[in-house]
């Protein structure tokens, strides 16, 4: 990861000094110039190592840059970049101004459109759009519809612009909202040939994403072998390109299906204790708390219910103070759990029932028929 920032800036520094002579001069039409596009690796390369606040100053730094340039599209790039930062930010630490993300988010639209260039254009479509999927899927504001149509547009612009990534990045993201609208059989389709676009690139990190959720789509099938291999190769490519905070939810999900394949088994915990020695190393709220809640899930898997509450209690903390709605949701059902095997029966009303109560008022649907199973097989009435 230092290798990539340090080629990075030196690629800004010098396009900085070039800044000048392409200002006076005739730059290829609507292309970002040479400066911007240095900017926007660096910034990448923070993002991944969970640098947010570096991340965006050098963005706000480089959109002034290019305004003296007269670089629009270079301008518009950089303000995609700055907008996903923040968005990023917005999911993993407190603090951030939401409507100053949507207001960039807007502006690079604008710019996007202004600047004719597909590639840009695709670049801020998707990050729009993700910005709109974690208001879904966390905290269930808006509707999917108008999330797939600017995920299929960037796609379309990215695959005429030849970009690889932004073709790879919009589809696995399109993937992403047929997952969580239950139809499995698209996600999979959309997730391989993203998978594909990024192997003939060589973009190990967008074949980690990939990978990650096809894993997760294996094993709802029930097929754990294949699901764990997939885990352990995501985990690879992210250590292979420094991808920090990746690793630490590649090291989740494999501790996950440990845990499911062989719930007595040795491996399991000490990957959750992994990953959460790392998340607290990089004092990372979100990470810290799906790595408790992984602790949480492998004693739970054990029977061990007074092992698993302490994880299971601070993880729930950390999401309602960072108002994760669907991480709450799913540890509260993970609490009942807990407490249904200590044979604490009011407990495991009182956290179903607030579960319900989240999952309905909050419009989380991808979790309701889970807390509703729940229900039934302790006798709650929900409805």
């Amino acid at each position: 990861m230092r290798h990539i920032i340090w080629v990075g800036l030196l690629g800004l520094i010098t396009a900085c000094a070039a800044g000048r002579a392409e200002q006076g001069g005739t730059r290829a039409a609507a292309e970002p110039s040479s400066f911007a596009t240095s900017a926007v690796t660096v910034m990448q390369a923070y993002d991944l190592d969970s640098r947010f606040g570096d991340a965006a100053s050098l963005g706000r730094f480089a959109i002034e840059r290019t305004r003296l340039l007269k670089d629009t599209p270079g301008e518009a790039r950089l303000q995609v970049e700055l907008g996903r930062v923040l968005s990023r930010q917005l999911r993993h630490e407190p603090g951030v101004d939401e409507a100053e993300v949507v207001a960039i988010l807007q502006r690079a639209r604008q710019l996007a459109e202004a600047s004719n260039h597909p590639g840009v254009l695709a670049a801020a479509l998707d990050a729009e759009g993700m910005y709109h999927y974690f208001n879904k899927l966390l905290a269930g504001r808006g509707e999917w519809a108008p999330i797939v149509a600017l995920f299929e547009r960037s796609a379309a612009l990215a695959e005429q612009a030849g970009d690889s990534r932004g073709l790879s990045e919009a589809l696995f993201h399109l993937g992403l909202t047929q997952q969580f609208q239950g139809n499995a059989v698209r996600a999979r389709e959309v997730y391989e040939r993203s998978l594909a676009v990024a192997r003939g690139a060589g973009d190990a990190l967008m074949q980690s994403y990939n990978l990650r959720h096809l894993a997760g789509l294996a094993e709802k099938r029930g097929d754990l072998d294949t699901a764990l291999a997939q885990h352990r190769e995501c985990l690879r490519l992210r250590e292979q390109v420094g991808f920090h905070t990746g690793q630490i939810f590649a090291l989740i999900a494999v501790a996950h299906v440990l845990t499911l394949r062989e719930p007595q088994g040795d491996e399991a915990l000490p990957t959750a204790q992994r990953a959460l020695r790392m998340a607290e190393e990089r004092k990372d709220p979100a990470a810290t708390r799906e790595s408790l809640a992984m602790l949480g899930r492998v004693h739970l898997r054990r029977g061990d219910g007074a092992s698993a509450l302490p994880h299971l209690e601070q993880a729930m903390a950390n999401a309602e103070s960072h108002q994760d709605w669907l991480s709450l949701v799913e540890m509260l059902l993970d609490s009942a759990r807990a407490h249904a095997l200590r044979g604490e029966k009011a407990h495991v009303e009182t956290q179903v029932r607030r579960a319900f109560s989240l999952a309905t008022g909050k419009g989380l649907t991808v979790v309701l028929g889970d807390v509703e199973q729940l229900g039934r097989e302790h006798g709650i009435a929900l409805r």
